[in-house]
């Protein structure tokens, strides 16, 4: 009689069989954030990114202008750890609103922390290249909060108009008798069409530009994603030099 072994692990009874588990990758995620959430995002970054900007320009000006003085130095040190703060807070929000898991970083602290001087504590968190890093983020997004902000509203408002004209002519001209398709398109072009077909006209000419700014709102998160190296998959690790 042929008799069948099994590997079993220590301590298992004989009758619980044992399957072998292959590594499975982790599977990508493309991450697709929700209309109004991005537009949200991008009217409230506008004046959070000001006041980022405002703190690390009247920061760093007021601790080089103070260098001869001893308080000088230890501001500067200080406002560049608030940057480093404000990197990592706009880093996880983006993660957090697109859906990402947050990975911190573990770093061991030193073991002789508490008997470190003055100058060595401050001294101990200060990075030359990441402090140039987040300074160049903090000025790229100030001037791309501004360009979002501004594209973002423009796109919305123009679907918003184009379909509430309609409603909007029917109120002007009942209220004030005021005709706001008197030298529209269609009378520039003497398109003879009556006034239902022009209400939908316009209201379809808003839909395709609600979707076009949907597509255009989506890539502007993309490219604010990429700026602040944030990276779009389950436990990659958006690197510098990536």
């Amino acid at each position: 009689m042929n008799k069948e072994i099994y590997a079993m692990r220590s301590g298992m009874p004989d009758s619980m069989p044992v399957y072998a588990q292959s590594p499975s990758k982790p599977a990508k995620r493309r991450t697709k954030p929700k209309m109004y959430r991005s537009l949200l995002y991008f009217m409230i970054s506008l004046p959070v990114t000001i006041i980022y900007f405002v703190f690390m320009v009247a920061g760093l000006a007021i601790s080089i202008g103070l260098t001869p003085v001893f308080i000088g130095i230890p501001l500067f040190f200080a406002v560049a750890k608030g940057m480093d703060y404000i990197v990592r807070f706009e880093q996880d929000q983006m993660r957090s609103l697109l859906g990402i898991p947050v990975h911190h970083e573990e770093r061991g602290a030193p073991v002789q922390v508490e008997r470190a001087g003055f100058w060595q504590r401050m001294m101990m968190g200060f990075e030359a290249e990441q402090f140039i890093r987040n300074l160049m983020l903090i000025l790229g997004r100030f001037v791309s909060s501004i360009v979002f902000f501004t594209l973002s509203i423009t796109m919305v408002a123009a679907s918003l108009g184009l379909i509430t004209l309609p409603v909007l002519h029917q109120i002007f001209l009942r209220t004030m008798d005021l005709n706001i398709l008197e030298n529209s398109v269609f009378a520039l072009f003497q398109i003879d069409w009556t006034q239902t077909q022009q209400y939908i006209s316009y209201m379809a000419a808003g839909v395709i530009v609600g979707m076009i700014g949907n597509y255009v709102i989506r890539r502007l998160m993309d490219m604010q994603r990429r700026m602040l190296f944030v990276a779009d998959e389950e436990g990659q690790p958006y690197s510098i030099q990536s």
